[in-house]
């Protein structure tokens, strides 16, 4: 190709003097000179130029600035704090429907919910109570140790026993106390129980499912806080209610961390009479202990003129709403802004910013004399510097290029020496050979990787069975070499000579199908072979003609014995049988699993029926859901890797937009719903690459087909 570069030479193609120039070629230490001045110059007058034009109106677009960002921040900290609550409280609502909990069952509450409060910060206790006045309570202490504590008022009456240990120890304390504490006269229970007694239940729109008190100090710790709770039927009948205590020291951990300017502030206040939730930044709540006195005080108990002079400017001018707005405290010019944050229907808060606008303006004069002695200094020192550097910089950079060529041709072997003055270049000569060094043993995990990626992609289904009424897809696709998912679609053939009952796998056309998807924690090597081990059960147990669920109770044993504490796998189960057109469908941790009834053109959202393997010993009585696939029906198992990317903002692409697309989408084939569904990820997260493994496994019955796969 005429002008290309080879390696070790080139070739130049002089044209015309008409038509073109020669190319000038100069060397690095003229460059080095030419534009490191040139920089220089324009810098100079580009800061001079911006400072006597802007200054004024940029320091006030900084203010508003500077407020949204803190509020947004904020608002963004406050919803990541609030979610697991109520997403943890759905999950244990669901446990105790399939009959996994049991309010007196203190250790197999311990090995459900200790791993739960200790990926929760915010969350300080878990409470479990029932109409007869039973109670168990988990508590996370300050100094890392646990706490139980059960009451049991029709068999115990006014005593309570409590269980103390640490984590890891074997030793477990144990001591009577008599509390005459009632949990039923609590307000976290009662509010619960009203809302479940006024029929606001889960699946109803407008139900009010969640309730939140007002901010108050816990019983047991005397720290201020709230709690959410959640009244459900269990599994026997019975009415629970579960309950999660929020501390509020973690709100105001964060809002005395946000360093707003010099002196602005953020504070966090009850909506309904002006407590204080979370503390500004202040030199006075340093000490843990007048932080705790400050804490659900009023705003004007504080001792912060600015704050009160803010909310009170605030109250007075409702026109405001959540826009920013001016106000003056203590012969100074503030900017502040105050938005409302909802928690739920019942329950808001409001985040307050203020900023002095001295702290953003300061005085001119002083920043204009400023700007002129540090450019008239940048100027000078660059001009001498500028001399010097050029030479030195020259010929280590010269034989620095030289040994990058070698290194992209290859060459790892030869190490670079440098005998340079300059420090850097010491150092650049250390990186190469580092380099050298890692790209050497990277080479070689890069090998492994791709042999491991391979062998792992080897046990995907290359070809999925035909059922006779039915489109299926399956598909997966790691975020790194190896994938902590995978699918596996299995064809069952009946036998024509021999018992109906009797089946033998077939990768062509199939009488049964039965599909897995498990995902589990983490990705890499190492999640890879735990689900690959859970694919390679499966298999086995179905060629020696096991029952489903049986299957699935053995897994779990074996599981439990060999996954470490704190990894897990989250998996779902089906077997689909095209003449009665039902889907047994199981799940442990995977979801949400989505149905698509096209009769009713809806899409419905179905739990796990229990946790994760690797997290309880025994699956007990829980049954499998039987789903019935009419004409047009959709099901969609997908991990998380398709729920949870995020776009610029920090938003989830999340479920309903899923939903929106099945409905969309729904008289297509599975291969191009999950297309649609990738492409809109993508278009959500402007093409940003995955970070977890994604994984989907969508079915669909035939519009056209007939009861009995015809």
């Amino acid at each position: 190709m005429p002008g290309a570069k080879h390696r070790g030479s080139h070739r130049r193609i002089t044209l015309p003097e008409n038509r073109a120039k020669k190319r000038r070629y100069t060397t690095i230490r003229r460059s080095l000179l030419v534009n490191l001045l040139v920089m220089v110059t324009l810098m100079s007058a580009a800061l001079i130029v911006t400072a006597s034009y802007g200054t004024r109106r940029a320091v006030r677009t900084l203010s508003e600035l500077v407020l949204i960002q803190t509020v947004e921040h904020t608002e963004s900290e406050l919803s990541r704090f609030f979610a697991p609550v109520s997403e943890n409280l759905e999950l244990v609502s669901t446990w105790a429907r399939n009959g996994v909990l049991d309010v007196t069952d203190r250790g197999k509450l311990n090995r459900l919910l200790v791993p739960m409060l200790a990926h929760n910060s915010q969350i300080s206790s878990v409470l479990l109570a029932d109409e007869q006045g039973r109670e168990y309570m988990l508590l996370k202490k300050a100094d890392g140790s646990w706490m139980n504590r059960e009451t049991r008022l029709d068999e115990w009456g006014g005593r309570s026993r409590l269980w103390s240990w640490r984590q890891g120890e074997t030793e477990v304390r144990s001591e009577w106390k008599r509390l005459h504490y009632n949990p039923r006269s609590r307000p976290w229970y009662k509010g619960a129980l009203d809302y479940f007694l006024a029929g606001g239940t889960a699946g109803k729109k407008g139900g009010r499912r969640f309730y939140i008190t007002h901010p108050y100090t816990f019983f047991t710790t005397k720290e201020p806080g709230i709690t959410a709770s959640l009244a459900f039927e269990a599994l026997d009948g019975r009415i629970l209610v579960a309950a999660f205590d929020v501390l509020l020291r973690d709100i105001t951990r964060f809002t005395m961390s946000l360093r707003v300017s010099s002196h602005g502030k953020v504070v966090v206040l009850s909506d309904h009479d002006d407590r204080v939730i979370g503390l500004p930044r202040y030199e006075r709540f340093k000490d843990g202990g007048k932080r705790r006195q400050a804490l659900l005080k009023k705003i004007g108990q504080l001792g912060i003129p600015v704050v009160t002079d803010a909310i009170r400017h605030y109250r007075s001018h409702p026109a405001y709403g959540d826009r920013i707005f001016t106000f003056s405290s203590s012969g100074e010019s503030w900017w502040a802004i105050v938005r409302p944050f909802n928690i739920d229907a019942d329950r808001v808060m409001r985040i307050s910013v203020v900023v002095p606008e001295v702290d953003l303006l300061g005085s001119l004069k002083l920043m204009w004399l400023w700007i002129l002695l540090i450019v008239m200094g940048i100027v000078l020192l660059a001009v001498k510097r500028i001399f010097t550097l050029a030479g030195r910089y020259s010929r280590p950079i010269e034989k620095l290029v030289q040994e990058s060529h070698r290194i992209a041709r290859g060459d790892l072997e030869q190490e670079l020496v440098i005998d340079a003055p300059v420090e850097e270049f010491r150092r650049l000569a250390k990186a190469h050979n580092e380099m050298r060094r890692g790209l050497r043993v990277l080479l070689k995990m890069e090998r492994d990787v791709q042999i491991a990626r391979k062998i792992q992609q080897d046990t995907l289904p290359r070809k999925l069975p035909r059922l006779p009424g039915y489109e299926i897809t399956g598909w997966s696709q790691p975020a790194e070499g190896a994938a902590g998912d995978t699918f596996d679609v299995i064809g069952l053939l009946r036998d024509a000579h021999g018992d109906e009952k009797e089946f033998r796998i077939s990768d062509k056309d199939a009488h049964l199908g039965i599909f897995l998807l498990a995902d589990a924690s983490g990705h890499g090597i190492g999640p890879a072979l735990s689900v690959t081990q859970v694919r390679a059960m499966l298999r086995m147990a179905v060629r020696s003609g096991q029952d489903l669920m049986a299957v699935i109770r053995l897994m779990n044993r074996q599981l439990e014995e060999d996954l470490h504490e704190g990894r897990f796998i989250t998996a779902w189960f089906g077997e689909l049988d095209p003449v009665t057109n039902r889907l047994v469908s199981f799940s442990l941790g995977q979801a949400p699993l989505l149905h698509y009834r096209r009769e009713e053109d809806d899409c419905r959202s179905l739990m796990p029926q229990l946790p994760p393997f690797g997290t309880i010993d025994e699956i007990g009585q829980a049954q499998p859901e039987v789903v019935e696939m009419a004409p047009g029906d959709i099901f969609a198992v997908l991990s998380d890797g398709l729920y949870e990317p995020r776009n610029a903002a920090g938003r989830m692409f999340g479920r309903k937009r899923v939903m929106e697309i099945l409905r969309a989408r729904h008289r297509q084939p599975p291969e191009q719903i999950l297309r649609a569904i990738l492409a809109e990820i993508d278009r959500f997260t402007g093409n940003a690459p995955a970070d977890d493994d994604r994984t989907a496994v969508i079915i669909k019955r035939k519009a056209g087909s007939m009861r009995g796969g015809g």
